[in-house]
C-alpha cells in the first residue's frame, strides 16, 4: 500500500496523534472499505488490501467496522451552534 505522508495535513495529524505507519495503514484500509461500501463509484479490493498488509480479510473488515462505529458515534455527538453559557442565576443575581 503506497502512502503519501508528505502533505502538510498528513504530517500534522501524524505529529498530533503520534501515528505509526501501521496505524496509518489501518486508517487508510478502513476508509477505503467504508467508502466502497457507501459510494457506488468507488471500488476497492479487500483481498488486495489484506495481502498488502499481511492481514486477513476479516481483520480488515473488523478495522473498517470499528472505524465506522467510531465515526457514527462522533457525528451523532457533535454539538452544533454556540455552547451554552456556564453561569448560574440565583434570584436574578449571577454567582
Amino acid at each position: 500500500m503506497q502512502l503519501d505522508l508528505t502533505s502538510k495535513r498528513a504530517r500534522k495529524l501524524m505529529r498530533e496523534h503520534g501515528l505509526t505507519i501501521e496505524e496509518i495503514q489501518q486508517i487508510v484500509a478502513s476508509a477505503r472499505i467504508n467508502l466502497a461500501t457507501f459510494d457506488p463509484e468507488y471500488r476497492t479490493n479487500v483481498t488486495q488490501i489484506a495481502e498488502e498488509l499481511a492481514k486477513s480479510r476479516p481483520t480488515i473488515y473488523g478495522w473498517a467496522d470499528r472505524a465506522l462505529a467510531a465515526t457514527v458515534y462522533s457525528l451523532r455527538n457533535i454539538r452544533t451552534g454556540r455552547p451554552p453559557k456556564e453561569r448560574e442565576r440565583t434570584n436574578g443575581n449571577e454567582t
